[in-house]
């Protein structure tokens, strides 16, 4: 029995060690891979703080950008705001002086329809007096005075230029419209040049009435010291300039801008609006599409 239990002891022993040998195997295995994993975690977390950092700056910038924009764009407003209230009273001054302007075109006729009449009542009053010293006269002649016969003869001398200045328009009237018929018999007006596109209103030259659909102007002929020349007005805002046709000799010729009035424009009006500028007729499309463009940005 002592031979059999000293052999279970030594098996199991050697059962013992093999199985502590497993268990310590196992066990630096183990903590081999905890230790990979210690690692991978404590770079893995460096990683991200850096991360973490990186995009709290970039958030702090992106804020400041915020602000900046935010503080131009109300000072931009502010500034946009001030023109607009500048813009308004200029507006408003600009259609009181219209107003004022109509009231004085219809003040004008009324005026000179008064002076018509005073100046027809005092040559009808005129006319009246010379009869009754002319009847003087007549009953006693002998009786009359050289101061009478004078004053009767200067009386007699306005009646007759008054006389002559009523008859004087008439013959002028006769004359101008004998020489408009004339006119108007040697040169007939083309077709073009007596309607308008759509068939309505009074008749104004078809080309005219065109330029102003394509343009968004009031276009006009003008006569200025230099030449005839085309004016050019947007009424809603008042801007105006002429067109003058110079150095025909060229063989496309030459267009000389000049800017009669800028209106509501001239704060955002381009510094080439606001100079006298020469260019070719070739550039008329460019510049009508400048000119289109700065109206419609408005």
């Amino acid at each position: 029995m002592e031979a059999l239990y000293i052999k279970l002891y030594e098996k199991y022993s050697k059962l013992k060690v093999a199985k502590d040998r497993e268990l310590d195997q196992a066990n630096q295995e183990q903590e081999g891979k905890f230790i990979e994993f210690m690692s991978a975690a404590e770079s893995l977390v460096n990683h991200l703080t850096t991360e973490n950092k990186r995009l709290l700056e970039t958030i702090d910038e992106l804020r400041s950008e915020v602000v900046s924009l935010r503080t131009a764009k109300d000072q931009q407003y502010d500034d946009f705001q001030q023109r607009l209230m500048e813009e308004k009273q200029k507006n408003h001054e600009l259609s009181a002086e219209v107003e004022q302007l109509h009231q004085l075109q219809q003040e004008i006729p009324n005026s000179s329809n008064q002076n018509n009449q005073h100046e027809e009542q005092n040559i009808n009053s005129i006319q009246r007096s010379p009869s009754v010293s002319r009847g003087l006269v007549n009953e006693s002649p002998m009786r009359m005075t050289r101061t009478r016969a004078r004053l009767l003869m200067e009386t007699e001398s306005a009646i007759n230029s008054a006389s002559a200045g009523l008859h004087e328009p008439s013959t002028k009237k006769k004359k101008l419209s004998d020489q408009s018929k004339d006119v108007s018999n040697a040169y007939v007006q083309p077709e073009c040049c007596r309607s308008n596109i759509d068939n309505e209103g009074p008749c104004k030259c078809l080309f005219q009435n065109f330029v102003e659909c394509l343009t968004g102007m009031k276009v006009s002929v003008a006569n200025q010291p230099e030449g005839r020349c085309l004016h050019a007005v947007h009424q809603s805002s008042g801007y105006s300039f002429t067109l003058t046709w110079v150095n025909k000799a060229a063989p496309t010729g030459e267009l000389l801008y000049h800017v009669s009035s800028l209106g509501t424009f001239a704060n955002v009006a381009p510094e080439w609006m606001q100079e006298v500028i020469i260019f070719s007729t070739s550039m008329c499309p460019i510049f009508f599409e400048r000119i289109s463009r700065v109206i419609k940005c408005r």
